[in-house]
């Protein structure tokens, strides 16, 4: 009998693409619904409530939502590094240019907002430099910009290539500032990773599947199949940069999330440390070094 489970993802990730498109989930008999997001909050809440099974989101995410008691936890990380890219505004060629800008993000104290921060402040650019819009996820992040209600935002694959062709600037990308930095994360609740177990194992079972093929496949095969999935030639080959080594987590990167929220003073109350990040039952494995 074929179980069901229910992935909430901002936009589909290279593994989860390949795994649909090999049949990776299906050959492990589970059927996988992707439900597209809107917000870290819409995701949080499914999360919480049980409406969705895992979502894919930015590890970062659940400092803010376990200090609140949300007992959220990745099961397996999916990126070795974030391929987000700061685009922006025509108008706008260098990062001093958003001096008095309106930033685009999904929320202003989570996420991938701290790591803005982070690299704004990097670069020379203090917060009350910038004023940060929330807007919710990259899908409404991009169609902020068309309308020009923001000046810059974060956009990763295939949507910053696809807003680069449309005449959007790339002023940074994090790959090359912040190497260190932990690509996205599967995170599950309490329901999933004990009632829920053995569909999350075959979930997971079949991830790996589509790890293992993208480090064992000739690189114009995955472009084709990523292709396929909707990437574009650019998105497609940052998804070839970042696949990653093993589903389990990088301890240096999980303190990396740590470290740079606690210098910028963002560090919650009752924050988790590195390990209460993880729950490694699911996949079997411990933290990398």
């Amino acid at each position: 009998m074929t179980a069901c489970f229910r992935q909430a993802v901002f936009v589909p990730p290279p593994v989860c693409v390949v795994a649909h498109e090999l049949g990776f989930f299906a050959h492990v008999d589970l059927e996988v619904e992707t439900v597209l997001i809107e917000s870290s909050t819409d995701q949080r809440d499914r999360l919480l409530t049980g409406d969705v099974d895992a979502g894919v989101t930015a590890i970062d995410n659940l400092i803010v939502w376990n200090s609140g008691g949300g007992d959220l936890r990745v099961v397996a990380q999916i990126e070795s590094t974030t391929p987000l890219r700061l685009v922006a505004q025509p108008s706008v060629t260098r990062l001093e240019d958003l001096r008095g800008a309106t930033l685009g993000v999904d929320a202003p104290d989570n996420g991938f907002a701290v790591l803005l921060r982070h690299l704004l402040g990097h670069h020379g650019l203090p917060p009350d430099a910038y004023e940060f819009e929330p807007v919710g996820g990259v899908r409404e992040r991009l169609e902020a910009l068309r309308s020009r209600s923001i000046d810059a935002a974060w956009l990763g694959p295939p949507l910053d290539e696809m807003a680069q062709q449309e005449g959007f600037v790339s002023l940074l990308a994090v790959e090359d500032e912040v190497p260190d930095f932990p690509g996205q994360g599967v995170v599950a609740g309490p329901a999933t990773r004990q009632a829920g177990r053995e569909e999350l194992s075959l979930y997971l079972t079949a991830l790996d599947a589509a790890r293992k093929w993208l480090h064992v496949t000739e690189d114009e095969q995955i472009l084709d199949v990523l292709t396929r999935g909707g990437y574009g030639p650019a998105s497609a080959r940052a998804a070839l940069r970042t696949r990653p080594v093993s589903l389990a987590p990088a301890r240096a990167g999980l303190e990396c999330v740590l470290t740079m929220r606690d210098k910028l003073g963002m560090m919650p109350d009752r924050a988790p440390a590195a390990d209460d990040l993880y729950d490694g039952r699911p996949l079997g494995l411990e933290l990398r070094p």
